[in-house]
This record gives C-alpha cells, sequence and structure tokens, in this order.
C-alpha cells in the first residue's frame, strides 16, 4: 500500500514538472527567438507481483512503480517569420545564432531584435553588442545582414540555456562555427510556441495530476481503515 502512494506520488511530482515547463513556453510565447522546452518522462522498472497460495507462488504481473521526468530537453525548430520593417530587426532563415558580447563571455541567441547604443554598436535589449563577421561590433551606421555574424554548433542542442533567449556554449554542444546563415532585415523570428498546442499540453498533465491525486486520496483512506478497523474487536 506504501509502495502505491509512492508510486502515485512519483506521478504528480511529473506532472507538475509538465506543468512548470508548459507554463514557462506559455509566458514566452510573444519572445522573439524563443525556443519552447519539452519534457520526457520515464518508467522506474516494475515488478513482478504474486500471489502465495497453498504453499505455491503464483505470478500475477507486472505492476508499475511509477514515472519521473527523466530530462527537459529545447526544441530549436523554426519559429514564424514577422514582417516588422525595423532598420535593426534581423531574423536568420535556417539554423544558427547571433554572437552577443557579455561580461561572462559570447553567447547565443535567436532573438533579433537591436538598437544602437550610445556609442553607434548595435545591442540586444540588455545591452549586449551584437558581434559581426569579424568577431567585432557591429556598427549600426554601417550593419547589413550579410556582414552579421551567424554561427552554428555540431551538437546545438546541448547548449545551455541562459535566461530567455540567450545560450551558452558547453562541452556537449561542441565549439561554435561560422555558418553561411540567410539573415534577413525588417523581419523578426516568433516563438515556436503553439498556444493550441501548449494548452492541450496543460490540459492532459492537470488531468493526470488530479487522477494521481485521487490514487494517493483512496490508497491513504485505504491504508487507514487497514490501519484502523482491521483487527478491531467487537
Amino acid at each position: 500500500m506504501i509502495k502505491g502512494i509512492y508510486s502515485s506520488a512519483s506521478g504528480l511530482i511529473s506532472a507538475t514538472d509538465i506543468q512548470d515547463i508548459v507554463s514557462n513556453n506559455l509566458a514566452n510565447i510573444d519572445t522573439y527567438g524563443f525556443k519552447k522546452d519539452n519534457a520526457i518522462t520515464q518508467s522506474f522498472a516494475s515488478m513482478l507481483m504474486q500471489r502465495l497460495e497453498g504453499g505455491e507462488r503464483y505470478n500475477i504481473g507486472p505492476a508499475g512503480t511509477g514515472v519521473r521526468t527523466s530530462t527537459t530537453y529545447t526544441d530549436l525548430s523554426q519559429g514564424p517569420m514577422k514582417y516588422t520593417g525595423g532598420q535593426h530587426d534581423y531574423a536568420i532563415m535556417g539554423p544558427g545564432f547571433f554572437v552577443v558580447e557579455t561580461p561572462q563571455g559570447n553567447r547565443y541567441t535567436r532573438n533579433g531584435v537591436f538598437a544602437p547604443d550610445e556609442e553607434g554598436n548595435l545591442v540586444n535589449g540588455d545591452g549586449h553588442r551584437l558581434l559581426a563577421r569579424d568577431w567585432n561590433p557591429v556598427s549600426a551606421a554601417d550593419a547589413h545582414p550579410e556582414n552579421i555574424l551567424v554561427v552554428d554548433f555540431p551538437e546545438p542542442q546541448n547548449l545551455g540555456k541562459e535566461g530567455y533567449t540567450l545560450w551558452n556554449e558547453s562541452e556537449e554542444s561542441g565549439e561554435a562555427q561560422e555558418v553561411p546563415g540567410a539573415v534577413q532585415r525588417g523581419y523578426l523570428e516568433e516563438a515556436n510556441v503553439s498556444a493550441i498546442g501548449e494548452m492541450t499540453r496543460m490540459i492532459r498533465a492537470v488531468r493526470l495530476y488530479e487522477a494521481g491525486q485521487k490514487a494517493v486520496q483512496v490508497q491513504d483512506e485505504t491504508l487507514g481503515r487497514a490501519v484502523n478497523d482491521v483487527g478491531r474487536t467487537t
């Protein structure tokens, strides 16, 4: 009975993880360059249940022992393109990332919203300077799509997510390599998040949570009766 409660509780935790991920995706649906996250759930090893009858053991069948969120990953698929006509708005068509200079080192983004700073260089919303193909800051006065640096990685799915639209390089991702990215001026890449799809996932996760919650409640009530009523003398 206690094992059953633990198994059901693991489902509650997994459903909560999914709800958190979906909530974050929905909260950033209007964030340019945002890439949605997904969760992968995995079952724990099952147990073989048996019954004892007449001194002999008979197999009943396997019993699940719960689930867990084994990992989360970022979906790097292309988001919809939105025409803005902005002189300093840029979007990458296809794979790759813009490179911005931060105090912690170079970081990578698909968010193409830039504006001139006091020194005349293009910077993102956090004031990080956009880099050109010569790895120097891009001057707003002579910015051209073909001069903007675009890089990609051998294993981009292993980049570290930092903030909403920034990634950092990792051992698993490999080193940044310049690629011939097709940069479009006057466009921005919207988040690759479908409101309908995420709401469907949210509803499914809520229902899973409610089912797990009911299972815990039923088992708790049954355990309470076993402790308090079984063997009671009248």
